[in-house]
């Protein structure tokens, strides 16, 4: 198979894909953000709040720096998945079949084209690849794609054009 033959990519925007894709986009965007060091510093915050509890005898220390860390780690993730379920649920996209045809030029979808020096970026994230394009995230689901070598001719395409993150 020649690397200049399209690449086809064909899937269903399902309930599915959107929880893998909020997964693998969350994972993503904290690992390589700043926000991780706000974590740490919530963290050692309620460390000293255990701290002065116990030698002081406050309870209510104590309660806030739990509230803190359960916050950081479990609500402000439940509010944002909820938030971003709301928004699939609403989405002209659900349970929609999303074609798209990959080139040395670009990728189109639809009427759509973006050309390669438009996309940030292509992260590969469990099983899946996420494309970042202005502000846009697109999931590609591994199983997208024809077959194994689709999906390896894709990826080379993207080094080539130094848009792969490893």
């Amino acid at each position: 198979m020649s690397t200049s033959e399209p690449i086809r990519i064909v899937y269903t925007w399902d309930r599915s894909n959107f929880e893998k894709s909020f997964e693998s986009a969350y994972t993503y965007h904290y690992k390589n953000s700043a926000r991780r060091y706000i974590g740490w510093l919530f963290i050692a915050m309620a460390q000293f709040g255990v701290v002065a509890a116990l030698k002081k005898g406050s309870v209510a220390l104590l309660m806030f720096s739990t509230l803190l860390i359960l916050y950081w780690y479990v609500v402000k993730k439940w509010l944002l998945k909820r938030r971003a379920l709301q928004s699939f649920e609403n989405s002209p996209f659900k349970d929609k079949k999303i074609e798209m045809v990959v080139t040395e030029e670009g990728i189109a979808r639809g009427k759509e084209f973006i050309p390669w020096e438009e996309i940030e970026g292509i992260v590969p994230a469990d099983e899946a690849l996420m494309i970042y394009q202005q502000g846009q995230e697109f999931y590609i689901p591994a199983g997208a794609f024809e077959n194994i070598e689709a999906m390896s001719r894709f990826k080379s395409i993207a080094k080539k054009k130094g848009k792969l993150y490893v």
